[in-house]
């Protein structure tokens, strides 16, 4: 008959049960040994005394072997837990060599962040770097959720593309068949492309790529995007409306799915989206950082402007969210659709930044649906229509108006749980000197 293994957190006491998991740590005394077990639930203490006959086998184990334990739970106040496994039986499933680095207990908190990418499949067995993991899966799952229920289709849109999505700039190039291809940096032409085929709601949670250079902790030359576009919108707000529905998802998908284990791992609780997300132009948030003293040359945000206007918002506002409108339209890209700033008179995108917590989220925006309009501001741009002239052509039948965002499911990750590097939100990190493992 087969074994029906119990998941930790489960264990109820009373119970004769049969987990099996990593050795985390194994203390043997003269009379008893004590063997904590991990499983991907959480921690419990195991207990075996000296005339039980595996006593023996018990001391020879080593730390993060696989064991499973044929025990009866009982309660114990002493524990932790307050439940401890009396052990019947164990079975060795895999015996574990020496650790070539410490993932848990002293010593282990000095594991440099180089050394921790090599070893990554033994820096996820750690309770903190599982719950990140965690984190992602319910962040992807509630932007589903958040979707779905309002006519929205789930795409799978290629990653191979014979022609850039954004620019020439921050490509992959690889040779195809003879010819050469480009890998994806994100959804956008095809998502239009959707729009155009009367799809009228589309999302996708999808690989992206981007050749770039940056040693930052905010930056990967690849990530999971959660893109999306909407047909038949009336005016961007509708577009910023959508995002801060799948915000509060996200948000308490994350909560209820691993609250618990954030603010013993983190610190972070009660996180929710409490009130709409406040909107400030671009020309009022020069303003404000003029007037705290923070200010750059750039027609746009700087880092540390963007801290700057987060830290304000949060403080004035109660916000950790900020939507900056009216970007520059020099500094957009040309599928944008262009407006006037009614403060300025200058051209602007309709468009915006998603900030939180001191950085840029994503860019959202209405985008331009007139097929002439489009052609004239992709000259503009200095683009040559031959290689986007299968995108355009979705413009000379009909094009709803619409627009979305594609937003970095990684990067909202470290910002929720406050990691101190975009690597720590991913599974495997992918920057410009690390392909393996």
């Amino acid at each position: 008959m087969k074994k029906v293994r119990t998941h930790i957190a489960k264990i109820q006491s009373g119970e004769k049960i049969t987990i099996a998991g990593h050795v985390q740590t194994i203390r043997v005394q003269s009379s008893v040994a004590f063997i904590i077990i991990r499983d991907i639930t959480g921690t419990i203490q195991c207990v075996i005394e000296k005339i039980h006959p595996q006593f023996e086998i018990a001391k020879t184990i080593s730390v993060e072997s696989v064991l499973e334990i044929t025990g009866v739970a009982m309660e114990t106040p002493s524990v932790k837990s307050g439940i401890e496994i009396h052990i019947e039986t164990i079975t060795v499933l895999s015996a574990a060599e020496q650790l070539p680095i410490q993932i848990t207990g002293k010593g282990s908190e000095t594991v440099s962040s180089e050394v921790a990418q090599d070893w990554r499949f033994l820096t996820l067995r750690r309770e903190r770097d599982a719950t990140i993991m965690k984190t992602l899966s319910a962040i992807t799952t509630g932007y589903r959720e958040a979707l779905l229920p309002i006519g929205f289709t789930e795409i799978f849109t290629p990653k191979l593309m014979g022609t850039p999505s954004e620019s020439h700039a921050e490509l992959f190039k690889i040779e195809y068949f003879g010819g050469t291809a480009y890998l994806a940096q994100s959804a956008q032409l095809y998502k239009q492309m959707a729009i155009a085929s009367g799809l009228e709601r589309v999302f996708e949670v999808s690989p992206t790529f981007r050749a770039d250079p940056s040693f930052t902790t905010r930056h990967a030359t690849e990530f999971i995007t959660l893109e999306c576009e909407m047909g038949y919108i009336e005016s961007f707000d509708e577009v910023m409306e959508t995002l801060e529905r799948a915000i509060a998802y996200m948000l308490t998908a994350a909560r209820k799915a691993c609250g618990a284990e954030i603010k013993k791992h983190f610190g972070v609780e009660g996180f929710q989206l409490k009130r709409s997300i406040p909107r400030i132009t671009m020309y009022q948030a020069k303003k404000i950082l003029a007037g705290i003293g923070v200010t750059s040359d750039k027609e746009d945000l700087s880092p540390a402007e963007e801290r700057a206007i987060c830290e304000y918002v949060e403080k004035e506002m109660g916000s950790e969210f900020v939507y900056i409108t009216e970007y520059p339209w020099e500094s957009r890209p040309f599928y944008h659709k262009k407006g006037i700033s009614s403060e300025t008179g200058k051209p602007i995108s309709i468009s915006a930044d998603l900030l939180y917590k001191g950085i840029e989220l994503t860019t959202l925006a209405q985008r331009e649906e007139q097929y002439e309009t489009l052609c004239a501001q992709r000259a503009e741009k200095g683009l040559k229509q031959e290689g986007l002239q299968w995108y355009l052509d979705c413009f000379r039948f009909g094009m709803p108006p619409h627009g979305g965002w594609g937003m970095g499911s990684e990067r909202f990750v470290k910002q929720l749980l406050g990691l101190s590097s975009l690597r720590e939100a991913q599974f495997l990190f992918r920057g410009p000197t690390r392909l393996m493992p």
